[in-house]
């Protein structure tokens, strides 16, 4: 089995994307659809990495897909729309001939407000979805519209109708958020980064920790880290040798192949 990391700006025939309206962009990362209905040879792998986003997972057609965690090689096979919690461990996802998948992926500390649940709860864990969401007939609608498009409109039209914009904890939840968009622009790019956060922030570690573990359900060390590896493994695939792991704050190459190893238990080339 032969799996790889695929990044969203990578032509794949069986993978679509799209991004949210103005008015979700605060709780959406992007929609995307995997369907393998035109590639009937063969099965496709992709290897998913740590990360600390959420997905709901809408199963569009009967054709189950299977999940397979590296470290201990357990499997899971799910016929069912679920919520995918964030994952601490690396995994393969194997899609049959006649796949078709709706995903929905949120941003980090979404799932915990919307479903009212704690966010380690979620960690490497998958609920069935039509017990969470409670949006009348949506993955019926889902399954009847025609094209990737129109399943997004839907999805945006009845979240708005029928779910919250906002958390209760607004202020914890801003500040999460702050943290996340600094990580990702890579404004923040070392672990020195969290001090300078904490002081603009007016916050003191102690309880940066505590918001991040209550709403993201892990430290926000740790989603620092996924954030930027995720995105040194993005420039080091196209770049080669040309690569400066310095951009993304790590002190020489060793390190990034070192967090490489800690995260996901590969080598960059491996992934």
């Amino acid at each position: 089995m032969r799996s790889r990391v695929v990044f969203e700006n990578e032509p794949v025939r069986h993978l679509r994307i799209a991004y949210p309206s103005a008015l979700l962009r605060h709780i959406i990362e992007y929609y995307f659809e995997i369907c393998t209905a035109n590639t009937p040879q063969a099965i496709h792998y992709l290897k998913g990495i740590p990360a600390v986003n959420t997905l709901l997972c809408f199963q569009l057609n009967a054709t189950p897909w299977a999940s397979f965690t590296e470290k201990n090689n357990a499997s899971l096979h799910i016929q069912t729309s679920q919520l995918l919690g964030h994952i601490t461990r690396t995994f393969n996802s194997a899609y049959a001939p006649g796949t078709h998948l709706f995903f929905v992926k949120l941003k980090p500390g979404v799932s915990s407000w919307l479903f009212r649940c704690e966010a380690a709860e979620l960690e490497n864990e998958q609920a069935e979805l039509a017990y969470l969401l409670q949006i009348p007939s949506l993955e019926d609608q889902l399954r009847d519209v025609a094209s990737f498009s129109e399943r997004v409109q839907l999805f945006e039209r009845m979240y708005l109708q029928y779910c919250p914009l906002q958390p209760r904890d607004t202020y914890r939840f801003g500040i999460v958020q702050y943290c996340i968009q600094k990580y990702e622009s890579l404004q923040l790019k070392d672990e020195k980064g969290l001090l300078y956060l904490c002081k603009q922030l007016h916050v003191t570690y102690a309880s940066l920790r505590r918001y991040f573990l209550a709403t993201v359900g892990v430290t926000p060390g740790y989603a620092q880290k996924t954030i930027r590896f995720k995105k040194a493994l993005h420039k080091y695939r196209y770049s080669g040798y040309n690569f400066h792991y310095e951009d993304f704050g790590y002190t020489d190459f060793p390190h990034f192949v070192k967090d490489a190893r800690a995260l996901t238990g590969c080598s960059p080339l491996e992934l």
